[in-house]
């Protein structure tokens, strides 16, 4: 059963199917290799076939669903290369971004950053994974918002679906605490102007994904392109 938020103001009927629509590819409430029913979404959310068709198009072109002509349109099986390119990526500019605020980050910023950790504890306790989520993505945007950098984020974000649904993956078969007490640790660094070591702790968190991956393949071995 897919989850559907509510339209925002202003929003146009694209934006808001292909919203919608990537937000359930990454929580896999649209699993990797379903077939899309294209009249019932449509009915679900409220809007005609020529929005859906566009916002299709475009997710074909992001490479989040696969469109077979006569036959269906299906949510991408993970392509476990693509994921490490998009991992990679953010390796460089998540290290890059950690010396930054180093030198960047007011006490008022730091603080920020703090509040989203204490959400975090919170979660991991109640094990509510798309909070969790919620909250890993936006310490890393206040992150490059707060270094200056919100362009850089936006390519980032542009990609990120693919990285994101192993991030959920990794949640149901490996503890997220591991996650946490990186951001504890990047923070601490950050707090103490150590640049050397919020750069190697950023690189260290990218680096989970390889760390999961065989755990995530083999608990979910199906979603997985072969």
């Amino acid at each position: 059963m897919i989850t559907i938020s509510e339209r925002r103001e202003h929003e146009s009927a694209k934006s808001f199917v292909l919203r919608v629509l990537i937000d359930n590819i990454i929580n896999t409430r649209l699993e990797p290799g379903e077939k899309l029913n294209e009249p019932e979404l449509c009915e679900q959310l409220g809007v005609s076939r020529t929005p859906f068709r566009e916002a299709e198009l475009e997710l074909a072109q992001r490479r989040l669903i696969e469109i077979r002509p006569k036959i269906g349109t299906y949510v991408s099986l993970i392509d476990a290369e693509l994921v490490e390119e998009v991992r990679h990526l953010r390796a460089v500019l998540e290290a890059e971004i950690a010396r930054m605020a180093c030198e960047k980050l007011t006490p008022a910023d730091i603080d920020q950053l703090w509040e989203n950790v204490a959400l975090w504890r919170m979660y991991i306790e109640r094990a509510q994974e798309e909070k969790i989520f919620e909250l890993d993505k936006g310490f890393h945007r206040l992150l490059y918002v707060q270094c200056g950098c919100p362009y850089w984020y936006d390519l980032v974000e542009n990609l990120a679906p693919h990285f994101d649904r192993t991030t959920i993956l990794s949640f149901r078969c490996r503890p997220a605490k591991t996650i946490y007490e990186d951001h504890v640790s990047l923070l601490k660094a950050i707090e103490q102007k150590d640049a050397a070591a919020a750069h190697r702790i950023a690189g260290q968190h990218m680096q989970r994904y390889t760390e999961n991956l065989s755990a995530i393949r083999e608990a979910f071995p199906h979603y997985f392109k072969a």
